[in-house]
């Protein structure tokens, strides 16, 4: 018998040995009440379950046997995969399938320095990818973490084409961060970042319609406390009541994890004061703001959405919250998020987080990593919330809940202060109800911070771009092979906008093609996993299993990524900045769906250990990624809806100019006709519409 077929058969014995363990775990006896609450065995407590059928595998609950015989099957599917791959018989882990198998071993690819490929779009979705949630995943998971699940690990590495690296050589030299480093322009300061007056943007009193939904703005706020017809006082007890009722409410909004009620009053008392001078700090003097649960703020603690992390209190800001606290702005508490920020959908299964809900449809998931930031400001709680991005963890969520959000340029915005966990693809952005406020929050947290080394070479923050009155001349780049590969609703909607900026303010609309998508998401993994692995190692280990099991699968995953997947996937981001640089040459922004699809439905058993849904998240980010590999500025804005649900699109653009960014999204703004309530809103009694 060949060496392959043993090493797989010897998998497919261990995986049924693994499930057959797991499943003798679970014969306990219960007991049973009548009213189906909490049954005590032994000193455990846990759900009372009903048999279901009689199925009887080893003794089980139909719902246990149903799990453990998907599971049986799941892996020995995947041992089979494994078997036939090794032999040849299945399509090579090369994307596009330019790998070469000959005599059972690859052929390593050349590839010409700084030249795709193809221009053809190449983009491919993940073959055979399963849905996991509920008990499914946790035996699935406890099948991977196993020492025995290796052999599984790999087959899924290799499924994904995550060992594309491997199998081409890149004479491109390695970008370990998407600096650019070169700007036109005089550069920032820390002593001065910028030079504009933000307070000359605040307009004045906005005309509203009595029927037509709309959000308040930091301009409406601001302008309240000048005239006094409320106070920050009287907000920030608003604020405060409204977020103890989103925790209660059923379901529960889950979008504030942690809020001292004491320091939020201090913060307000003393800005009531200021303006009981005449004297506010800024613009933000009195706005009710929050932070993602993993930037450091005082008096909390970092906990990254997990149980584990951020034992002890903060005791100094990092500095978005210290430039925040300087502007008078009042800090209300941290937002939930996914658990280390490592999912597209945002659920947090943990009792002190819970279960973040779209404002839009509370059935529906917010979008992540930065969910409760989104939540919190499509829900009216506030109308500026922070996020970070490493993968579309700003816009994604501020996509699917109907706001708008901005990742602005690598190193633009200082994480000094905080322990990052994917270093050299994570940006932090404002998250607000519309394009003018998270250009101002963009203003005052941009520039140079002696703390982050990243962001000392970068030219002076401007808004001049955002001036125009009208987008002619600019020229628009649209892959429209991209675009068509989301959904045809979202396809649709995004058809429509781009129509209504060339004909209404007269944008140039230019077909383009970005080159070696499916590498680039391939390098993206491989980074934002090895970064997330060095960067959380030492805090995970011994903790592994207090991790979602979705998590505990992908930190598997990221040990079998090597230092050639690394430095590869470092080599392609090379590639993938000199193609932006060129498509740059030729038009000035570049317009891609936000996500390929609406807000997902949360499923049963979600909840409880969450889902590992690889499809439906490569369908959700696949328009983010390159931002995040390569450093460019992204802006999302609500455009329609769909079933009630938000769509958005994204408008990118070249190394610090956010403010071209932003103008497009000034005017992509205006293509909506009117914004819908969300079924989950707080509607702030204390400000005169």
């Amino acid at each position: 018998m060949r060496p392959w077929r043993i090493s797989n058969l010897l998998l497919i014995s261990l995986t049924v040995f693994i499930v057959v363990s797991v499943s003798v775990a679970f014969r306990k006896p219960k007991l049973s009440n009548a009213r189906g609450g909490m049954v005590k065995t032994g000193n455990i407590k846990r759900p009372e379950e009903h048999l279901s059928g009689n199925l009887g595998f080893m003794g089980l609950s139909g719902h246990h046997a149903k799990a453990i015989i998907g599971c049986v099957l799941f892996a020995a599917a995947a041992a089979f995969f494994g078997l036939m791959k090794s032999r040849g018989d299945v399509g090579s882990g090369d994307v596009g399938s330019r790998d070469k198998v000959s005599g059972g071993r690859k052929k390593v690819i050349r590839k010409k320095r700084l030249e795709a490929d193809s221009t053809e779009f190449n983009l491919v979705p993940v073959e055979g990818s399963l849905r996991l949630s509920g008990r499914k995943l946790k035996l699935f998971t406890q099948l991977t973490t196993s020492a025995l699940g290796n052999g599984l690990i790999s087959v899924i590495f290799r499924r994904a084409k995550f060992d594309y690296f491997r199998t081409v050589h890149l004479s491109e030299e390695p970008t370990y961060y998407p600096h650019p480093g070169t700007f036109e322009g005089p550069k920032a300061t820390p002593e001065e970042p910028h030079r504009i007056d933000l307070e000359t943007y605040i307009p004045g009193a906005i005309a509203r319609s009595s029927t037509d939904f709309s959000y308040f703005s930091i301009s409406d706020f601001y302008n309240a406390y000048r005239k006094k017809s409320t106070t920050p006082e009287d907000v920030t007890e608003w604020v405060i009541t409204k977020v103890n009722e989103s925790k209660i409410i059923q379901p529960p909004l889950c979008a504030v994890t942690q809020m001292d009620e004491e320091s939020v009053r201090k913060m307000a008392r003393e800005s009531a004061l200021r303006f009981a001078k005449g004297k506010p700090l800024s613009f933000l003097d009195g706005i009710p703001v929050m932070l993602k649960e993993n930037l450091d703020v005082v008096p909390y603690q970092t906990r990254c959405g997990t149980t584990f992390l951020g034992e002890e209190r903060v005791e100094e800001d990092c500095t978005i919250a210290a430039k925040l606290r300087k502007a008078g702005a009042i800090i209300i508490g941290l937002t939930n998020m996914h658990e280390l920020g490592m999912s597209v959908f945002g659920y947090n299964i943990h009792p002190c987080h819970g279960m973040p809900r779209n404002p839009y449809n509370p059935d529906h998931y917010t979008g992540g990593s930065s969910s409760g930031s989104a939540a919190a400001v499509a829900a009216g709680l506030v109308p500026v919330a922070i996020g970070t991005d490493g993968g579309g963890s700003v816009r994604i969520p501020s996509a699917l809940c109907g706001a708008v959000g901005l990742k602005p340029t690598f190193g633009r915005v200082s994480f000094g202060g905080n322990e990052v966990s994917c270093h050299s693809v994570v940006h932090a952005g404002p998250i607000c109800t519309n394009v003018l406020d998270t250009a101002l929050v963009y203003a005052l947290l941009a520039g140079p911070d002696p703390r982050d080394p990243f962001t000392i070479n970068q030219p002076r923050i401007s808004l001049l771009e955002y001036d125009r009155q009208n987008l002619k001349g600019l020229k628009i780049g649209i892959d429209w092979a991209f675009l068509q590969d989301a959904s045809p609703e979202v396809q649709k909607a995004c058809e429509k906008t781009i129509s209504d900026l060339a004909t209404l303010y007269g944008a140039e609309v230019k077909g383009i093609c970005i080159p070696e998508l499916q590498e680039l998401r391939i390098a993206h993994t491989m980074v934002i996993y090895t970064e997330m692995r060095e960067n959380f190692g030492e805090h995970i280990e011994g903790n592994l299993n207090k991790l979602n099991p979705e998590n505990q699968t992908v930190m598997k995953l990221a040990e079998d990524v090597t230092a050639r997947d690394y430095i590869g996937a470092n080599k392609q981001r090379t590639r993938a900045m000199h193609f932006f640089e060129e498509i740059f040459n030729e038009v000035d922004v570049i317009i891609t769906p936000a996500c390929g699809q609406i807000a997902p439905k949360i499923e049963p058993g979600d909840e409880t250990y969450g889902c590992n849904d690889l499809s439906t998240s490569l369908q959700i980010a696949k328009y983010m990624l390159f931002g995040n590999l390569t450093g460019l500025p992204g802006l999302v804005v609500p455009i329609a809806y769909h079933n009630g649900l938000p769509i958005g699109l994204q408008i990118s653009g070249k190394w610090w100019q956010e403010d071209l960014v932003l103008a497009v999204g000034k005017f992509v703004e205006k293509t909506l006709p009117k914004k819908e309530e969300p079924q989950i809103f707080f509607k702030n009694e204390t400000l005169v519409a």
